[in-house]
């Protein structure tokens, strides 16, 4: 699914940050492929942010997508298919859906953002 942001391995690497957070991860990459990559792994303490951009299905205004079914690419999605950061985007997604029927008529992309984010805090979810 493409969405209105596609999080990268470049992404990953950088640990970015991203003002429409909506939670961290700090799984390592962990993708099987021919030519023996071996990617570094976060030390302690290291994560990333995962921008709620990547829950907003690009030419759809009232659907969210969560879990595996984020815009990553394949090396970054070795990271982010694994159970937490499925939750936090689980999480993030029903709440924002709940924001969308509030504030914008269905619209998932064009709600308030940093309310989603104390939203989110408010109910324990972890930001830097």
């Amino acid at each position: 699914i493409k969405c209105d942001y596609t999080f990268t391995l470049e992404d990953w690497l950088a640990r970015k940050e991203f003002e429409d957070g909506i939670g961290r991860n700090c799984y390592y990459i962990d993708v099987h492929k021919q030519d023996a990559t071996v990617y570094p792994r976060y030390k302690k303490g290291e994560s990333h942010g995962i921008p709620y951009r990547c829950l907003t299905p690009k030419g759809l205004k009232n659907v969210l997508t969560a879990g595996r079914c984020i815009s990553t690419d394949e090396e970054a999605f070795g990271s982010l298919r694994v159970m937490p950061p499925c939750l936090v985007t689980g999480e993030a997604a029903g709440m924002a859906a709940v924001h969308a029927i509030k504030q914008t008529r269905n619209d998932v992309h064009k709600i308030d953002t940093v309310l989603l984010r104390k939203r989110l805090k408010e109910e324990g979810q972890y930001f830097l």
